[in-house]
């Protein structure tokens, strides 16, 4: 029994490692999570200011969104936060659960979880508010 143990305790071991193109899968993701980084960071504080800044130490993630995030169409900013999401997870296909705040107010406006992107009323009305500004000038 115990030698029937072993092999099959043996066989879950190796199997992880004959798979062929293992090593290579963490150097895609490497390289697609320093392309998010390297496009993320021409968004943030010194950018098109999508983003402020992150706040790692909570669960899930705060990130503090800028003007010029408000000012983005749906579709973009859709993109931006499942792209910041997926470059927290460290994976192109895995996404991390993210609590989006206003850095002005450092209120929540909104989130992104297992139900994807979701605006909040008060993140909407202040889309708005920056559209209509973004508009008379």
């Amino acid at each position: 029994m115990k030698t029937i143990t072993v092999l099959f305790l043996g066989a879950f071991m190796v199997l992880p490692l004959a798979r062929p193109g293992f090593a290579q899968d963490f150097k895609k993701w490497a390289a697609k999570t320093a392309e998010y980084k390297q496009w993320l960071d021409s968004r943030g504080p010194n950018g098109t200011r999508l983003w402020i800044k992150l706040d790692g130490k909570q669960r899930p993630h705060r990130l503090y969104l800028g003007e010029g995030f408000f000012r983005a169409d749906l579709k973009t900013q859709e993109r931006f936060v499942e792209t910041y999401s997926s470059y927290l997870a460290g994976h192109p296909e895995k996404f991390m659960l993210i609590d989006l705040f206003d850095a002005r107010s450092n209120r929540a406006v909104g989130e992104f979880g297992w139900g994807g992107f979701k605006l909040y009323p008060e993140g909407l009305q202040i889309a708005e508010r920056v559209r209509t500004v973004k508009e008379k000038n």
